[in-house]
């Protein structure tokens, strides 16, 4: 079932909404907060054959709430996003694992995008303009852009 959800973009963006902001219940922990993320869903991502969806969305699920952080002047919804980037950090950590080159591209990409570096020679271009276009139509600015690289160099 899990990896019928994560084969399309629709059931990737449900999953992520779900596993990366969920709340305990009843004092129990949640799935998300585990060291090392559950064996099905490591099997899971690793079964998904074409994984640029999941790639690109795992992506956006760092890097915005990292730029959230900083964005937020609630405190609450700072802590909030912060829980989320520490969450889907996890998560890339392990697509890395899985699915290196796509990770790879697309963290290159990002920190092309971000710096302001698109000359870089492993850099998809077409990569670059779309993070940056993402970039400015969500209006991070000088101080979210370098959060984000400081977030993604790990992966480059």
């Amino acid at each position: 079932l899990l990896e019928a959800q994560l084969s399309h973009s629709d059931g990737i963006r449900g999953f992520f909404v779900t596993y990366l902001t969920a709340e305990p219940q009843d004092g129990s922990g949640v799935a998300a907060d585990q060291e090392d993320i559950p064996q099905a869903l490591q099997n899971a991502l690793g079964s998904v054959k074409d994984a640029t969806d999941l790639v690109s969305l795992a992506c956006m699920n760092l890097i915005m709430p990292t730029a959230m952080t900083t964005m937020h002047t609630d405190p609450d919804q700072q802590e909030s996003s912060r829980l989320t980037a520490s969450r889907g950090k996890r998560v890339l950590q392990h697509l890395a694992t899985v699915h290196e080159l796509k990770v790879k591209a697309y963290c290159t990409a990002i920190l092309g995008a971000a710096s302001d570096e698109s000359g870089e020679p492993d850099a998809d271009l077409e990569l670059v303009n779309y993070w940056k276009s993402f970039f400015e139509k969500w209006g991070y600015k000088e101080k979210q852009l370098h959060d984000i690289v400081a977030a993604v160099i790990k992966y480059d």
